[in-house]
């Protein structure tokens, strides 16, 4: 076997524990979590499951070599030395991506292009010929993760990043990575039976993704690309298998998820990516202003992304905005759990309520926060 059957499963930062137990519900193992995501063993089965069923990930990355170096040249004769004939033939594809965090390597330009002379000597030396490289749609998407002096490679077995999801056509300005989407439905523990809101839903990628989630909707069912389907080691018929079950499991719901906005053509948006997934009529929807809402039930689950405010003159004119969502959740949504996602800025605080519980995010590198309210009667000081 050529390559390790260790994997990194990395995910939007602040949802690592979510994405640990999906796996642990998908393959049995209890993963080590890391910085960014997480560490598990596993085979091809598992490279194919975890790119199909998974919700918060963003990558699934098998591990190529792993080594310690302390200049560029050890460096180029570390990873020269692995033998990448064996896997990249010349009529193959590659490119190479670097992420460095480290006082021994800085420049990650030279680094990169180190890192290709290597891999493409090496190819040439057993071959005579060399692969080409192709930065959008390479056979093999190479990964280098170097900290301080310990270098990781990876193949991206995944290709394009697995928010990608198939479903979205032209989005929203302001529309959320879907991994993260899915990943603040699975911190807010809603019990997939009681209601679930979203009154400022943009183009809908939140209830969305919490209407996959409860009918066990595939979260890629509407996406075919992955770069593991390029390879040699390609098993279409275990592939075929997996995706067919994870097609058989899917258990369609009924009027629990609702989601309004304020706006017509965000409501069409998002109408146009439930027909892509085959669940029209499946989402109450609303168009009204966030001043307007109100539950209809006793209990349930409110998640909302409202703008954030990048600059303090932004910051201001918001304000009024979350005043405003704070009066409706106290006034109309008693015996609620209500999340409201947001930059970790002043706004929050004009909402006027007490959390629970703040769980620390990422949304690319913005610093955010999941604030948590549980609307109980009497108790919003």
């Amino acid at each position: 076997m050529i390559l390790t059957d260790n994997l990194f499963i990395t995910c939007p930062r602040g949802l690592e524990e979510p994405l640990s137990n999906e796996i642990d519900a998908l393959l049995g193992i209890k993963p080590q979590i890391d910085a960014g995501g997480v560490q598990i063993k596993g085979s091809i089965e598992s490279i194919y499951k975890l790119n199909l069923y998974t919700r918060t990930s963003m990558l699934v990355l098998q591990q190529v070599t792993r080594f310690n170096s302390n200049n560029i040249e050890d460096l180029y004769k570390k990873i020269k030395s692995f033998p990448w004939h064996k896997l990249i033939s010349s009529s193959d594809t590659i490119s190479i991506r670097t992420k460095v965090n480290s006082r021994v390597f800085q420049r990650s330009n030279i680094l990169t292009l180190k890192i290709k002379d290597a891999i493409v000597d090496r190819i040439r030396l057993e071959s005579n010929s060399r692969p080409s490289i192709d930065k959008e749609h390479p056979t093999y998407p190479i990964i280098v993760n170097i900290k301080d002096n310990k270098i990781a490679v990876y193949l991206n077995t995944s290709g394009s990043a697995l928010y990608i999801r198939g479903y979205r056509g032209r989005i929203h300005r302001a529309s959320m990575n879907p991994s993260l989407a899915a990943g603040l439905v699975l911190l807010s523990n809603w019990d997939y039976n009681t209601p679930f809101y979203d009154p400022m839903c943009g183009s809908g990628t939140i209830p969305i993704e919490a209407l996959m989630i409860a009918s066990k909707i595939p979260p890629r069912i509407s996406r075919d690309d992955y770069a593991f389907k390029k390879w040699k080691s390609f098993d279409l018929d275990l592939f075929n298998k997996i995706k067919k079950e994870s097609i058989d499991s899917i258990d369609p719901i009924n009027g629990i998820i609702n989601a309004s906005d304020n706006t017509m053509s965000n409501i069409v948006l998002m109408k146009q990516s439930l027909s892509k997934i085959n669940q029209v009529g499946k989402v109450e929807l609303g168009v009204f202003d966030i001043g307007d809402f109100k539950t209809h039930t006793d209990k349930g689950t409110i998640i909302m992304n409202p703008p954030h405010g990048h600059r303090m003159s932004q910051i201001r004119a918001l304000e009024g905005l979350y005043r405003k969502i704070g009066d409706r959740l106290k006034n109309e949504c008693a015996g609620h759990d209500a999340y409201i996602f947001c930059m970790n800025n002043a706004l929050p605080k004009s909402i006027g309520l007490r959390t629970k519980r703040k769980f620390i995010l990422k949304n690319g590198k913005l610093d955010c926060r999941l604030l948590y309210f549980p609307m109980s009667k009497g108790k919003f000081a």
